[in-house]
């Protein structure tokens, strides 16, 4: 049937609630409706997998008319190296081995490109609980699996980086002792002789102020992350070399300190040419400005603006100027702005996700995912956010929800 035809359920009559609230429109009536809007690709297919009726959105994401839909299966436009799990996901359906099943594939539009689909598939049973066909929901997610590869590649880019610009890994325990140096013997020294003490009890050490360590023990008892802890020990050859390390608190997941865990880098010869570190906060500049995402720094006792990118300005409509002139409450709710300072006085975590409202310069909500790391900017506290735009990802997860509901109201009606 076509997507202006009947349902494939029978379209009864609305119910109305009690206390005289508005009529509600059966299962079968209100699924027409979000079949025929919704922005979600959706079709019904017979056993065989052929389509059976097709909406808009599919037609759209396919490149196809319904007419051309309507003559096809889902076999025919299914890239061949998924045509193996296609024929599964219905096996496993009408055997019921499964209610139903959410899995990705790739289609091929009718121009022979390929898109990548996540399918939401359920079984519809008839009378004596006869399979009849099937419904799948189909969401374009594409854009998502370029995301997830170039994130991929930017993971093992990073990772790489990290192996490049640090010497060894270390992990110390609640006591701040070190139980594993893996790498710290390619700088010529014995890792046996470290296992056990803590950083101001190696062996070695070049003498530093006493206000220095204490510090930097202060640091360490109140569980902050460090940077950058600079310091002079002798390697196997008794050379002294200029270390500097970097680390970050361990917790389990009832949230109890167990330890630190970091990276150790050998900055001799940066320590004797200052214009390597002046080259590295060009290079973080430069990767800050040109990020596809919106970023930002916000100093963390103020909650003013210290830096915003070209992806910010844009996405957001104000100019840099008004960016630098306000403060993160700005872009919220009222009614957010206390998770907002919360947020801002958590100072446990390095790393902070969330999921939060903003408004734009033109008064637009969005919904976005930040990421954000506690640093130091210009020798103040802030922090850097980096920003994920996912208001149409959460649009189209309520109406999938929706039509999840209307498919159980349909259900419910057939039953009774």
């Amino acid at each position: 049937m076509r997507e202006g035809g009947g349902s494939i359920v029978s379209a009864g009559s609305t119910s109305t609630g009690s206390r005289g609230e508005t009529a509600v429109p059966d299962g079968g009536a209100l699924f027409d409706s979000l079949f025929a809007q919704t922005a979600v690709g959706i079709a019904v297919g017979s056993l065989q997998g052929r389509f059976l009726r097709v909406n808009k959105a599919l037609c759209s994401m396919l490149g196809y008319d319904e007419e051309e839909l309507l003559q096809m299966s889902v076999q025919g436009i299914t890239h061949a190296g998924d045509l193996p799990s296609d024929t599964d996901f219905r096996q496993e359906l009408v055997a019921a081995l499964s209610h139903s099943r959410v899995y990705e594939k790739r289609y091929l539009r009718k121009d022979g490109s390929t898109v990548w689909v996540r399918v939401a598939g359920t079984l519809v049973k008839g009378g004596v609980d006869a399979p009849q066909c099937f419904v799948a929901l189909v969401h374009d997610v594409t854009e998502l699996k370029s995301a997830e590869e170039a994130l991929k590649a930017s993971e093992s880019s990073f990772r790489r980086m990290v192996e490049l610009s640090s010497d060894w890994y270390w992990v110390q325990d609640a006591n701040f002792r070190f139980v594993d140096l893996p790498g710290v013997e390619k700088r010529g020294v014995d890792p046996e002789t470290c296992i056990g003490k803590a950083r101001w009890e190696l062996p070695g050490l070049a003498p530093l102020p006493e206000k220095v360590w204490q510090q930097h023990r202060a640091k360490l008892e109140r569980h902050e992350p460090f940077s950058d802890f600079v310091y002079v020990a002798r390697n196997g050859a008794g050379e002294p070399r200029y270390l500097s390390v970097s680390g970050e608190p361990i917790f389990d997941t009832q949230g109890q300190f167990r330890g630190y865990q970091g990276i150790g880098k050998d900055i001799t010869e940066r320590a004797r040419a200052q214009k390597a570190s002046e080259d590295s906060e060009k290079r973080y500049r430069m990767l800050f400005d040109i990020h596809p995402h919106p970023m930002w720094v916000v100093e963390a006792k103020t909650l003013r603006f210290l830096a915003v990118n070209q992806a910010a300005i844009e996405h957001y409509g104000y100019s840099r100027d008004e960016f630098l002139s306000m403060t993160a409450e700005q872009l919220r709710y009222p009614e957010d702005i206390a998770q907002l300072l919360r947020d801002f006085q958590d100072q446990n975590r390095s790393y902070m996700q969330r999921v939060a409202r903003h408004r734009r310069k033109n008064g637009e909500r969005i919904n976005v995912d930040i990421v954000s790391f506690n640093l130091e900017f210009d020798g103040r506290p802030a922090r850097l956010g980096v920003i994920n735009d996912v208001t149409e990802r959460l649009r189209a997860e309520e109406q999938s929800r929706a039509l999840v509901q209307a498919r159980r109201s349909i259900a419910r009606h057939r039953s009774s």
